[in-house]
């Protein structure tokens, strides 16, 4: 008979053997920094000089040594501005990528937060997911991640990503602001579609030390797809799973309604107040 023991000896094996047929880079320079953020997002390293710009060429990016050469301050940052991440990390000052925004108890202002990408954006595309994965209770098990289009090269997007919140899924109080998150989301015509991910994804890209949805990062958004907008729409899918028995359900179910009122729950699918009212009456 198999036992609980054998499946975990199988699956730390196979994650080993994974590791083995796709090592991690060492990346110890400025260079490779720089040149492992354009790939990551999809820009090859010949490609960086047509995409990027900024006086460099092939020759440079295709020499590690000429590279640190050329790099100053003003590259550096208009690379970390253009893909969004910290100027600190591209210097080797910092581990993390990423700063992680907050709107737990606030989500008014990922609205807010979306206007002004929207009108930087200038009419490119901005979406995301709502990724959630499997933990224990009381544990951060769900991320909104936004990504918004900064380019194309060769007829593909190139993006940028933000991190929006770490929640714990199950939670009332989470499950309310990322309801009306994801409304306003969408409400924009900003689709945030549902993931549910592996437990080893969510981590490796809530470390803030990969860039997302890259095959060189081992961070492709892969898993079970669900309707992230029904949370705005559909009470029993809105309080599936949520903790605290019949306390949380009624919570939670109060607190849309309340950011109903303020105008946070409209994601573009008409009024469902009354279906809510009535959850929250039965």
């Amino acid at each position: 008979m198999v036992g609980l023991g054998d499946i975990e000896a199988f699956f730390a094996l196979r994650a080993r053997y994974k590791k083995w047929r796709n090592p991690e880079r060492i990346v110890t320079n400025t260079a490779q920094r720089f040149i492992r953020l354009f790939e990551a997002h999809g820009v090859a390293r010949a490609q960086i000089p047509r995409f990027f710009g900024h006086n460099l060429t092939i020759h440079q990016v295709e020499d590690e040594a000429e590279l640190l050469k050329s790099l100053d301050t003003d590259i550096l940052e208009a690379a970390a501005t253009l893909f969004g991440v910290k100027l600190e990390w591209l210097e080797g000052g910092s581990e993390e990528l990423y700063e992680l925004k907050h709107f737990y108890k606030q989500p008014k202002l990922f609205g807010d937060w979306l206007n002004s990408i929207l009108n930087a954006a200038g009419g490119n595309r901005v979406d995301g997911w709502l990724l959630i994965t499997k933990f224990m209770a009381d544990e951060y098990d769900a991320l909104i991640l936004m990504r918004e289009q900064v380019a194309e090269i060769g007829n593909e997007p190139i993006y940028r990503y933000h991190f929006c919140e770490l929640w714990i899924y199950g939670y009332w109080k989470c499950r309310a602001d990322i309801a009306a998150c994801i409304a306003q989301a969408w409400g924009r015509n900003c689709y945030v579609s549902g993931r549910m991910i592996s437990p080893d994804l969510f981590h490796r890209l809530t470390s803030l030390n990969h860039i997302p949805d890259s095959d060189n990062e081992q961070t492709s958004i892969r898993g079970r797809r669900f309707q992230a907008e029904d949370l705005t729409t559909d009470p029993k899918f809105y309080s599936r799973n949520i903790g605290e028995g019949q306390f949380g359900i009624d919570n939670a179910v109060a607190l849309w309604l309340d950011y109903h009122q303020q105008g946070l729950m409209d994601s573009g699918f008409g009024c469902h107040e009354r279906v809510f009212r009535e959850r929250l009456q039965k």
